[in-house]
């Protein structure tokens, strides 16, 4: 057991390396305590609880005090949630169709791609994945420089990719 001096050394080494450690994530004793007071808080008006945010304290409503109607601050705030999770939704099931077309478009150019380097470039068959993802969404660049190198014999790979999508 450390007694006097060693003791206070300890004690203050131990307060800089946790200092150390605060600073090091960002936050000095001073900082956090200016974030929570800058925090939102939130009440419940039946037992007067605080919370950091409205969502916290949906929960604690509905868990606490579920007999009771819900007031109309935290309805207003369960009906936005609930119309940015369908927003959100949306957004998901758009950016599903833009993925499922843009594989669509990879495949057939892919066979497009397959069948001209079988017939000129057999060397290059190898190459065809890496093609792809080089030229993946730039069709028409690709389709010049191989228009650039093959002549009259290079497929209309922009073409190719609108009729996938249709």
């Amino acid at each position: 057991m450390v007694r006097g001096n060693a003791k206070a050394k300890a004690q203050e080494k131990r307060l800089k390396k946790l200092e150390a450690e605060r600073k090091a994530k960002g936050r000095g004793s001073k900082e956090s305590a200016r974030i929570k007071a800058a925090g939102i808080k939130v009440t419940c008006p039946e037992c007067k609880a605080s919370f950091p945010n409205m969502k916290i304290a949906l929960e604690h409503f509905q868990a606490k005090h579920s007999k009771k109607p819900l007031p109309a601050s935290f309805a207003r705030y369960k009906e936005e949630m609930a119309e940015e999770m369908k927003r959100i939704a949306e957004q998901k099931k758009i950016e599903k169709k833009k993925k499922a077309e843009a594989l669509k478009q990879i495949a057939a150019i892919r066979v497009v791609l397959t069948k001209f380097y079988t017939e000129n470039a057999p060397d290059k068959l190898a190459n065809i994945e890496k093609i792809l993802g080089k030229y993946d969404g730039k069709w028409d660049k690709l389709e010049a420089g191989l228009q650039k190198s093959y002549g009259e014999k290079t497929p209309k790979l922009t073409e190719v990719a609108k009729a996938a999508i249709q």
